[in-house]
């Protein structure tokens, strides 16, 4: 856990043996790791992909080092012909390939995914062994966010700021932690400091975590998936959290909504585009479901809060009986990072609070 002990005591707890491990709460200096760019050398095939990539980490490199970030994006499908994203984590290299258009067969596509990983390897000097590889293909509806059935189940510790996160690189079509969020996490960890946060569709708890580093004075985190809860929990601990003073319930949050009568200053809503989890009739779709699922959270915040509003759907329109309800403010040029400046509409974020005076 990253933590130096200064005292070991057994203890029975009845029959078994025991330890506790006493210690102080500071965390013990983590290795640092620094990539380096190999020369491109005899490469052939692929040339203009490895180029691509070279250029890339030139500027992405020296901005993360700046910026003191430690995981993030290197290419984003620049090149057509090379369909794929690859992240760094730490020391890790995730590649994640997109399923091909129908007018490139199937071969081409193996062939040029073939010369993706050879260049990776060479230019980062990386081994197989810290290079996880994810294809995703066309989802349907029902299999968007099952887990993989040739999942190992091994999870990483990478840091972004003052945070621990623990990612998943072979098991879920994520890694447990958003990539294109990372402004936003740090803005909820600035906004935190002594607010009550509520965070819905909380996933593994990263914003949580931000906000209660930030001095949160309470966090509610609400999701129905059992495996995120578990996730989260391990972040919490992971960050020296005491699980108790943090709220995790496992619920639709739509359904708690309509239930909870608690008040919150600060609350992060980031609901996924489609979702079957809250009945096999239903389907939850977030354009047709923002409004009341948007009305309900307002209902929860306090008269001085701020919510924060993100969808990853790309054609998403805010419903205008929201801008006459509420105070609402797009802030994505704000919360996308410098490393998916391609691909601006990864997300969409609004600021929503409520009118101090009635719109006119």
């Amino acid at each position: 856990v990253g933590m130096r002990w200064r005292d070991s005591i057994r203890l029975y707890n009845g029959p078994l043996s025991c330890r506790l491990f006493v210690g102080d709460n500071s965390m013990v200096p983590r290795d640092t790791f620094h990539w380096s760019i190999a020369p491109i050398g005899a490469i052939v095939e692929g040339i203009d992909f490895a180029n691509r990539l070279r250029k890339n980490l030139k500027q992405m490199l020296a901005w993360a080092r700046k910026n003191q970030v430690e995981c993030f994006r290197i290419y984003n499908r620049d090149l057509p012909e090379y369909n794929v994203s690859i992240d760094l984590y730490g020391k890790w290299v995730h590649v994640k390939e997109y399923a091909p258009p129908k007018t490139v067969d199937v071969a081409t596509a193996a062939r040029r995914f073939k010369e993706v990983l050879s260049i990776v390897r060479s230019i980062l000097s990386v081994g197989r062994d810290r290079i996880f590889i994810k294809t995703r293909k066309r989802q349907k509806r029902k299999s968007q966010y099952e887990k993989n059935k040739d999942g190992q189940g091994t999870l990483f510790e990478v840091h972004e700021g003052n945070c621990a996160f623990l990612v998943n690189f072979t098991d879920y079509l994520d890694t447990g932690l958003f990539l294109d969020h990372r402004n936003t996490r740090a803005l909820i960890g600035r906004l935190a400091k002594g607010a009550r946060f509520l965070n819905l569709y909380g996933h593994t708890g990263s914003a949580t975590v931000c906000a209660a580093l930030g001095g949160a004075r309470s966090t509610t985190t609400v999701d129905f998936s059992k495996t995120y809860l578990q996730w989260a929990r391990m972040n919490y601990c992971l960050n020296g959290m005491f699980v108790e003073n943090h709220s995790l319930i496992q619920m639709d949050c739509l359904d708690w909504l309509a239930k909870d009568r608690g008040t919150y200053d600060l609350i992060f809503v980031d609901p996924p585009t489609f979702s079957n989890a809250r009945s096999k009739a239903r389907v939850f779709n977030i354009q047709k479901e923002h409004v009341s699922l948007l009305t309900l959270a307002m209902q929860r915040l306090s008269r001085s809060g701020l919510l924060l509003f993100s969808t990853n759907f790309r054609s998403f329109r805010l419903d205008s009986e929201l801008l006459e309800l509420f105070d609402c403010r797009n802030m994505s040029n704000k919360t996308l990072p410098t490393d998916f400046k391609r691909n601006s509409r990864i997300h969409q974020c609004w600021q929503i609070r409520h009118c101090q005076e009635p719109n006119r």
